[in-house]
């Protein structure tokens, strides 16, 4: 699947109700905003929308090393979670930044 990248992120901490740890690694993928109408809901959509996708921790380093803005093309495998089948992320390739970078320091 051919994607256009904005970021990656990767939290994980403890929530506050459950008390339950949680480690999540999301991709920031930004899609063409599209219109919808329909009985008793519509919405004009201009530019792109921002989804997140779960990442493998496998593919985090992949993530890491990318620079954003950049167009790729996602490796799509599916994991159970919660007792259902879920598109995850576990790699990416063919990666070509959009915006050149500057050197840090």
């Amino acid at each position: 699947m051919n994607a256009l990248l904005a970021g990656f992120t990767h939290s994980k901490g403890i929530a506050k109700e459950s008390q339950r740890p949680f480690d999540i690694l999301s991709a920031i993928v930004l899609n063409p905003a599209g219109n919808v109408a329909k009985e008793n809901f519509s919405k004009q959509g201009f530019g792109y929308e921002a989804m997140e996708i779960p990442v493998t921790e496998s593919a985090k380093s992949a993530f890491m090393s990318l620079t954003y803005p950049c167009r790729v093309k996602l490796v799509i495998d599916h994991e159970m979670f919660a007792g259902k089948l879920k598109a995850v992320i576990s790699g990416v390739q063919q990666p070509t930044p959009l915006v050149e970078q500057q050197a840090k320091g």
